[in-house]
């Protein structure tokens, strides 16, 4: 459960420091895989009594009572490591690491935002002026402090609570001459709109509304604080400095914290058990000779079912990868998985398994294949989140010292693997390129450029949320659940398409997840039959028609053309792209136009 660590008073301590007391108080309790997505690090969270912010993981690989349980919480992903350049990953501190509804335990987490607002009295406190047992009642009124509801934010991901004395005073010090005065927030109008707020100074009597925040200038002139709350030393980047306006936020604001994940399957080789044995324990196996190579193996393998011959041939391939001096790109690993994954024949190893289902008639021309994939393993990282804007290279550090691992956890589920006919891809991409050509400029604009981005990706892109809608009502999970990959790539040498997959999957922490609703779906020919036509009609037609079919505006930055919550849009936690690079005419076509559709 996350911890606060209250911060030393004012009077005991330097403001600029940020040192922490020795107070810890247990304020909630947190899931392990929302700590790599929803509410990792550096994202605000609120419990019964306390807001909070998620610290950094700098002390998440240090246990000092127990150096074997931060070994047991290492995972090994050999192709996320490219993806990242992490050497490992760590997952969560958790009580029970096989139960999915395990609170996580000891992650650590500092108050925020550090104004508390009195509600009756209308009083504003630093919550360093409180007691720490009374730091929810008010002193003048007691009543109940909750925390602030505005923050201020920049694009770098520099974060503070906002500046009432400033604002209200006009960035000038107080004519009173009061170095701190106490500032109150009324609510003249009794109403829950922002607008009915005004700011005033207890001593001056200086007042300001708060609306007046929200607009583009407002903060000009208000010097961004370089504050980092989630370090333990708040400002220990202060000194780089910070050019970038402060942006006013409602701290529940969706564009204040954007979670960066990545993900990779765990495929064949690493997919077996001893490669995985090895590289868990590979430091310790390097210094041995090589014709007790096996013998040494075998005392962290414990599994008397795995040959001699296997062991040496997992070795050897632990030992490739550890000395290759030639770096993978994360473009090599997506075609690593669309390799494995596209392979006809039946795929049944230690922890990934895979066979290949009929097509039905009527969608050959369409698909090349449909893989039940009926046990495989995804690890997800965190790797930062950005404020204000998706742009991955603001993205701000989620450890004040570099670390050679990043938090993740593995997922285990179930999935179906379709691969798109390959030339009728080409086709339809080479027809319709120019209409994507807005959509292109708007990406260039938003600084939000994936590398795999293409005609082709906006179409498999778009089928992986209609199928994902439309699977949901009759496999058993929930839309939230189901997640997606895309497979696609364009070979640079010729214009066609080289990867045209699409894996719809669903995983979770707990082992025993799967309900098998995802595999029945792909062995039934007929019930797949059916999703399909179900799908194409409903997205035919949406009740946003004709304004959503026919607009090449849509979503964050303009990313979307025809898609919206009515009927193609995903809960965030299924989407790869943040809901973006959509486009439901490139499925069915619009009303005049039905050739633009993949499935006319």
């Amino acid at each position: 459960m996350p911890r606060p660590a209250f911060r030393k008073s004012a009077k005991d301590n330097d403001s600029n420091t940020g040192k922490s007391s020795s107070e810890k108080i247990i304020v909630g309790g947190i899931r392990k895989t929302q700590l790599i997505t929803t509410f990792g690090v550096g994202s605000i969270v609120d419990f019964k009594d306390d807001t909070v912010i998620i610290a950094s993981t700098d002390d998440w690989d240090y246990n000092p009572n127990d150096a074997d349980e931060v070994e047991s919480r290492k995972i090994f992903n050999e192709n996320l490591s490219v993806i990242t350049g992490a050497e490992y990953f760590l997952m969560p501190r958790t009580a029970q690491s096989t139960n999915i509804f395990t609170k996580s335990k000891d992650i650590p987490s500092y108050i925020f935002p550090e104004k508390l607002h009195c509600s009756r009295c209308g009083n504003i406190y630093d919550y360093r002026e409180l007691d720490v047992k009374d730091r929810h009642i008010c002193p003048q009124c007691r009543n109940t402090l909750n925390a602030s509801r505005f923050i201020v934010v920049c694009a770098r991901g520099h974060m503070d609570d906002f500046p009432y004395d400033w604002w209200v005073h006009n960035g000038k010090p107080c004519p009173s001459g009061v170095k701190s005065p106490r500032i109150k927030m009324v609510n003249i109008y009794n109403r829950t709109d922002i607008d009915s707020l005004r700011i005033e100074c207890t001593e001056c009597k200086a007042r300001r509304s708060m609306i007046q925040a929200f607009s583009e200038k407002s903060l000009s002139d208000f010097q961004c604080t370089c504050k980092y709350p989630h370090f333990k030393d708040a400002y220990s980047r202060a000194l780089f400095g910070c050019n970038d306006k402060m942006y006013a936020r409602l701290r529940s604001a969706s564009g204040v914290y954007f979670p960066i994940t990545k993900s990779a399957l765990l495929i064949p080789p690493w997919s077996k058990k001893a490669v995985s044995c090895i590289q868990k324990n590979y430091d310790k196996l390097k210094t041995s000779d090589e014709d007790k190579i096996v013998d040494n193996i075998r005392q962290f393998l414990h599994d008397a079912n795995i040959d001699d011959d296997e062991i040496l041939r997992s070795w050897n391939i632990v030992k490739a990868s550890e000395g290759e001096n030639q770096k993978r790109t994360e473009e090599s690993v997506f075609e690593d998985e669309y390799a494995v994954l596209s392979k006809d024949k039946n795929i049944n190893e230690d922890n990934f398994s895979s066979y290949s289902a009929d097509i039905p008639e009527k969608y050959k021309p369409y698909f090349e294949q449909i893989a039940v994939v009926d046990r495989l393993i995804v690890t997800q990282a965190f790797t930062g989140f950005t404020r204000i804007v998706r742009n991955e290279a603001n993205s701000v550090p989620i450890s004040q010292y570099k670390k050679a691992w990043l938090p993740a956890v593995e997922l285990t589920g179930e999935g179906i693997f379709i691969r798109f006919n390959k030339e009728k891809v080409t086709k339809w991409k080479n027809a319709h390129s120019s209409r994507y050509k807005r959509m292109k400029k708007a990406m260039e604009d938003s600084n939000f450029t994936p590398d795999n981005f293409s005609e082709a990706y906006v179409m498999l892109h778009t089928f992986a949320h209609l199928f994902i809608r439309e699977i949901s009502n009759v496999c058993g999970y929930s839309t939230a659940s189901i997640k997606e990959k895309i497979y696609s790539g364009i070979d640079e040498d010729t214009n066609e398409v080289k990867m045209c997959g699409v894996l719809i999957y669903v995983s979770s922490s707990d082992s025993d997840s799967s309900l098998g609703g995802l595999i029945s779906v792909a062995e039934n020919k007929s019930l797949f039959e059916k999703i399909m036509d179900s799908m194409l009609e409903r997205a035919s037609w949406c009740s946003g028609d004709p304004l959503c079919i026919y607009s090449t505006k849509q979503g964050y930055k303009n990313l979307n053309y025809a898609a919206c919550h009515d009927c193609t849009l995903l809960p965030e936690t299924s989407c790869e792209r943040f809901n973006c690079f959509l486009d439901r005419a490139s499925i069915t076509g619009t009303p005049d136009n039905p050739g633009l559709g993949f499935f006319k």
